[in-house]
């Protein structure tokens, strides 16, 4: 599914330079189109299992819609890439979560935590199977992008 909308946004196109298959997803793209989905639905599950939230509350908390926070719980959206187990990011959206549910933090600062999670991510190479998946021609083992 996520690689059906990728493709469909970011087609891999072919260089100039005889007919060389060129990626074309940044990890950027990449990261905001799974990463961050992922990261929300592990704090939506959270702030609705263990700080018994609605999910309209939820929502509002995140800044998303409630259909949006049905599909992060019904694993429809947040899914193409697991992260749940990872203890970094385990323990990030469970202080995420603390936060939102505190109803006393800073948007900014539950913005900066979420884009830390999503970093260390990266930067520790979480998303180099995905990405090697929608783009097989990328070789991830000699790209160190996402860990600079």
């Amino acid at each position: 599914m996520i690689r059906d909308a990728i493709v469909r946004l970011y087609a891999v196109r072919h260089n100039s330079y005889g007919n060389q298959t060129m990626p074309m997803i940044l990890p950027e793209e990449l990261a905001s189109k799974s990463v961050i989905p992922a990261i929300r639905a592990l704090i939506v599950k959270r702030l609705v299992e263990e700080y018994g939230m609605t999910q309209q509350e939820a929502a509002k908390h995140l800044g998303v819609t409630q259909p949006a926070v049905s599909k992060y719980l019904h694993h429809k959206r947040g899914a193409a890439i697991g992260l749940s187990g990872i203890k970094e990011i385990d323990q990030a959206t469970n202080e995420i979560a603390k936060m939102v549910s505190s109803h006393k933090a800073e948007p900014v600062k539950i913005m900066s935590r979420i884009e830390a999670a999503s970093q260390f991510v990266r930067k520790h190479r979480y998303m180099c199977e995905l990405h090697k998946r929608l783009e097989p021609e990328l070789d991830v083992n000699s790209c160190h992008v996402c860990e600079q």
